[in-house]
């Protein structure tokens, strides 16, 4: 909490509607049936209620920046990784797998992520923050959501959008990190002439990274709540674990897996 007593929450990459994301433990589907969390799932589901709790002791406003790439609709089609298709079963599922986040928030800024994701104009994340009377608005477009966020929010300067770069090796995390730092920080200075951002936050990854203290605008990619995808495989990343959790004021909360004995099986 900064000195005007306003907390900034920040998650991202939900891609609620994944059979490998985060859900409720039971999910009502259109035709009457229902569909289980797998063991993944619940321990993910587990993680977001402790994270929530942790948002809802908090004293002081609560403003609440959903980055981006909440829902999965996989519009390439590129897996069978699935809950549904059924647009506004999916929309109820992102609602009330929110619910215990957003409860918790005075406001919320929502940020669009990728069209693969969320669809054309990333329609989803527009319907979502169009659910909440909380949300702020990008008054520039008449829109409820937002792809490029700037605003200041507790007297703190902050600059928010989805995507960033970031290379797959695990020293290339704090590099990214301070790369869109500097790069933030010249637009604003150079291109702008105006005083930069004191964060900026990025998603995409699902991996975290930060830039520390080593500029005047500190840089934040953020951590997801999503385990390995077909896709993850496909691209020969399954040894890599995706960083669970989120940022409060700045600072990371993770979440662990518990890992088994990994040489178990006996043939």
């Amino acid at each position: 909490m900064d000195n005007s007593g306003v907390n900034l929450i920040c998650v991202s990459d939900l891609h609620i509607n994944s059979s490998v994301a985060i859900c409720p433990p039971v999910v009502n589907l259109d035709d009457g049936g229902t569909y289980h969390a797998s063991r993944g799932q619940r321990w993910l589901w587990e993680c977001w209620k402790e994270f929530s709790l942790a948002v809802k002791t908090l004293s002081g406003r609560k403003v609440l920046l959903l980055c981006g790439d909440l829902g999965e609709l996989d519009v390439k089609r590129r897996s069978n990784q699935l809950i549904t298709v059924n647009k506004a079963t999916i929309l109820n599922i992102v609602l009330d797998t929110l619910a215990p986040l957003v409860d918790a928030v005075d406001s919320l800024i929502v940020i669009r992520g990728t069209m693969a994701h969320t669809g054309k104009s990333q329609w989803l994340e527009e319907a979502i923050a169009r659910q909440y009377d909380h949300a702020v608005h990008d008054k520039a477009c008449d829109n409820a959501s937002w792809y490029h966020f700037r605003g200041e929010i507790g007297g703190v300067k902050v600059d928010a959008a989805h995507h960033v770069s970031m290379g797959g090796l695990p020293w290339t995390a704090p590099n990214a990190a301070n790369k869109l730092a500097f790069r933030v920080m010249s637009a604003y200075s150079m291109d702008y002439k105006q005083a930069p951002p004191d964060y900026a936050y990025r998603a995409h990854n699902h991996r975290y990274a930060d830039s520390g203290n080593n500029y005047e605008c500190k840089a934040i990619i953020l951590p997801c709540w999503s385990l390995i995808t077909e896709f993850g495989y496909r691209v020969g990343r399954e040894l890599d674990l995706a960083d669970i959790g989120g940022v409060i004021n700045g600072e990371l909360i993770r979440y662990k897996p518990r890992i088994g004995r990994i040489w178990a099986l006996k043939i």
